[in-house]
């Protein structure tokens, strides 16, 4: 019943309404009559609708009634546009389309301004600013119709593209608004992009032509140039250079053209980081006086027992160090642990270098060779005359750290030596501080760990019965005895792995529980911290090894044995790397002097012995002020990101394998003259690559650039260790008599400090041998630890792509190798040198 009565109200409501409505139309169509009518018959005399309209709309006149029609227009002129088009379909499109061509014309002039760049721009300029995210950002303002009509066509929100079609309208109305093209042509050459396809994506607007990209690349490197010349007289900087071997194989051999091989180097100009403001260092902060002087041939003048040797009190921080870096890795490789680790803190600091971004600038290659002293010094003065300072400059700048390989070093130091009374600053190294690789150290003290933990014979434990037998990795060459150098990166990664699966066995054993994943699930920090030093303390220690192994021989467990020292190296080694990257060259230094006295024992590493040793007796002799900025200073970080602090002289090997990369390219313009050019902007071509491979989420394919997860090989590791209690010790173990006993390097080497010829090549000896005849037999053996330079069993190692490729910075870049080569190919036939 109350249904029935509201449907009859709503029914009169209508009726009412459409009644009213009648008489409203009727009113409004009456008004419309008059309006046309004359004034004597009693209409408003106007003489068509159009003349009312034109009089309605004329300026001045009433101010209220002129305000009401603005704001009636504002307020309702979309819906009466609307109406309009609805009664007349059509009639507004001349208007709208002259509207929208003026609008959109106006747009793309705002574009054009945009996409335009003055003379002041430079290239280098250009490609560190553009965005293509920047650009899609800013267009709905720039172009808001035009943006507009692109998603309402598309019915897409792909903001990308949009901005590449803005871009292609723009460089139509002017070749002169180009940004846009300029770096995509700069992608496409770093991307291997041949000259056809370059000039066809040219012509339909993409891209910038083939001829102007090879402009852009010889200003790019002129940029380069000006710009390490502006920074080497605005702050304080080091320099870096290394060797640079090219194999040169031609097609067909003649007289004239033969396989051979092109010597040249490479250097790279990087500004200094002050650890006391965080800046760039003044000229003039670390003056040449600073550095004690050369009085000799000797690079140290004299050295003490207490540089030779750890001392107790770092012998305590690298114990910290090191018990920290086991249960960093065992919460990283026991799952049941996740839950500790907001509440872990961090590695106790030792000397943490502040968190920075590192800035490098290439120098131009140099077909010089410096593997020799006259090479070194013509590759010294190059790169001074190519930073274009004086004398006088270099005494206003002040002392220039010089980091390179073992080679270099040495060269220097030589150099050094024989013009130590040369009064020039430039003739005699007045300014340079020389500092060894820790890249190369770093790959030393990893081969030399695999190398003695090697322990092929009777493969019933070691890394080859770990990396051959369980985990079914490709065979690797190692040990002392082999004829080519470890490689690197398997030997890395091999290390990474048998670290975790030995400390993962280590928590089961002293966890006390079958089950250690539940045992973890439940553990509180506590009960992780006991048990990690329970595992660190008779597992990773020397004096864990110095326990068992002074049994006596029948007593003695030789597997368990090997598996402490290996443990205990491994762990070292772990440290060292891991303090790289957060940029703590303190730890660095302690696990560099535990490696100086390992790197003694007979037939392994004395030549980095010799270094590390010299570098950190130097270090002793140094005003604070230099060494403080020395050792902030031996690391870089590229990126500013925590956790990405890298080795110098691993900057260095990235340019020169680019190097090798882009001068492989077969070419009639293929030179040095080339390279020098193309080494100075190569990193700005990179770049560029990645600037629009990240705008367009462009992925990267294949696997170079990824590493696989190894949790099922430290798994099938630590299950191997537990079935053959390989960390527990077993009373005349039967697999012993088929072990080789590893040597304790850090004992072997430390017995090179007792011996007669102990740093000779730094210790002056005013004595004068006296022949006082026999007093009896003599004893071949009096002098077990003769110095054994000349039978040095490790050459220095040349790091391989591989091994460049595991740095995080640069691993996506590797990806990118064959077709760098393959553009590079091109682009050089292309060149007018």
């Amino acid at each position: 019943m109350v249904a029935e009565k509201w449907q009859a109200v709503q029914a009169e409501a209508a009726t009412q309404k459409e009644v009213q409505d009648a008489k409203d139309r009727d009113t409004a169509h009456h008004v419309f009559k008059l309006l046309t009518v004359p004034a004597e018959s009693g209409g408003f005399g106007f003489k068509s609708m159009t003349h009312f309209v034109d009089s309605l709309l004329m300026r001045k006149g009433d101010p209220q009634v002129a305000a009401n029609l603005t704001r009636f227009f504002r307020d309702h002129g979309d819906d009466l546009a609307r109406k309009m088009d609805e009664r007349s379909p059509g009639c507004m499109n001349e208007f709208i389309s002259e509207k929208l061509s003026k609008t959109l014309a106006e747009e793309g002039k705002a574009i054009q301004a945009h996409l335009a760049r003055d003379s002041k721009t430079s290239v280098t300029e250009l490609l560190s600013t553009f965005s293509v995210e920047k650009l899609a950002g800013l267009l709905p303002t720039l172009a808001p119709s035009l943006w507009e009509i692109l998603t309402t066509v598309t019915g897409a929100d792909a903001e990308p593209v949009f901005a590449t079609i803005c871009a292609m309208l723009a460089v139509l109305r002017s070749q002169r608004s180009n940004n846009f093209q300029t770096v995509i042509g700069l992608f496409l050459l770093g991307s291997g992009a041949a000259k056809r396809q370059i000039e066809v994506l040219s012509h339909a607007g993409l891209s910038t032509s083939y001829g102007a990209i090879l402009d852009h690349v010889e200003t790019l490197s002129l940029e380069g140039i000006r710009k390490f010349k502006e920074v080497i007289k605005s702050c304080m900087c080091s320099i870096v250079w290394d060797n640079l071997n090219i194999a040169f194989n031609v097609e067909a051999q003649r007289f004239n053209s033969a396989n051979h091989f092109d010597n040249g180097t490479t250097a790279t100009l990087i500004p200094l980081h002050d650890p006391f403001t965080g800046g760039t260092v003044p000229h003039g902060t670390l003056p040449l006086d600073i550095k004690p002087p050369r009085t000799s041939t000797k690079s140290l003048e004299s050295w003490t027992p207490e540089q030779a040797m750890i001392s107790p009190e770092d012998a305590v921080k690298l114990e910290e160090c090191s018990l920290w870096q086991l249960k960093k890795i065992a919460l990283d490789v026991i799952a049941g642990l996740g839950h500790l680790k907001k509440s872990f803190r961090e590695c106790p600091e030792v000397i943490k270098i502040a968190l920075h971004k590192t800035e490098q600038y290439p120098l131009p290659a140099m077909h010089e060779d410096e593997s020799s002293i006259d090479g070194t010094i013509r590759v010294y003065l190059t790169i001074l005359k190519q930073l274009g300072v004086t004398n006088e400059e270099i005494r206003a700048h002040g002392l220039i750290f010089a980091d390179g390989d073992l080679l270099t070093a040495s060269l220097i130091d030589k150099i050094e030596s024989a013009r130590r009374n040369s009064p020039g600053e430039i003739e005699g190294l007045k300014m340079v501080i020389r500092r060894f690789g820790l890249f190369h150290a770093k790959m030393a003290g990893c081969r030399m760990v695999v190398n003695e933990h090697w322990n092929k014979t009777g493969a019933a434990s070691g890394l080859w019965w770990e990396n051959n037998r369980l985990l079914k990795r490709k065979n690797m060459t190692a040990g002392w005895k082999k004829q080519k150098s470890t490689r690197w990166k398997p030997s890395h990664e091999l290390l990474e792995i048998s670290l975790a699966g030995h400390i993962k066995d280590a928590f089961r054993i002293f966890c006390e529980q079958e089950d250690l994943d539940a045992w973890a699930e439940d553990a509180t920090m506590e009960e992780f911290d006991d048990v990690a030093q329970k595992a660190f303390d008779q597992l990773f220690t020397t004096a864990a090894y110095d326990e068992v192994h002074e049994k006596a021989e029948e007593e003695r467990d030789t597997i368990f044995e090997n598996a402490i020292l290996q443990n205990r190296d491994m762990l070292w080694y772990s440290v060292l790397v891991y303090a790289i990257k957060s940029g703590d060259i303190g730890r660095v230094i302690l696990v560099l002097r535990m490696w100086m006295v390992m790197m003694r024992t007979p037939k392994t590493m004395p030549k980095y012995a010799d270094a590390i040793f010299e570098t950190l007796a130097r270090l002793d002799s140094y005003d604070p002020k230099l060494k403080a900025y020395f050792l902030h200073n031996w690391l870089v970080n590229i990126t500013g990101l925590w956790g990405r602090f890298k080795e110098v002289d691993l900057l260095q090997e990235h340019q020169n394998f680019w190097a090798k990369v882009i001068y492989n390219a077969k070419g009639v313009n293929r030179s040095w003259d080339w390279l020098s050019m193309i080494t100075v902007c190569i990193f700005s071509l990179r770049d560029a690559m990645r600037t629009v491979e990240k705008a367009y989420k462009i992925p990267f394919y294949g696997e170079k650039h990824t590493i696989p997860n190894m949790d099922k090989e430290v798994d099938a590791l630590a299950e191997a260790l537990a079935a053959d209690n390989i960390q527990v010790y077993i009373r005349n173990r039967a697999q012993n008599a088929h072990v080789d006993e590893a040597r304790d390097l850090l004992f072997e080497g430390s017995k090179y400090v007792n011996s007669r010829t102990a740093f000779a090549k730094y210790s002056d000896d005013n004595r004068r041998a006296t022949n006082m005849g026999t007093a009896g037999p003599i004893d071949s053996t009096i002098d077990a630890n003769k110095e054994i330079e000349s039978e040095d069993e490790d050459e220095e190692y040349e790091a391989d792509e591989d091994d460049l490729a595991m740095d995080i910075d640069e691993r996506e870049s590797y990806e990118h190798r064959d077709m760098m080569m393959g553009q590079a190919e091109e682009f050089v036939s292309n060149m007018d040198l």
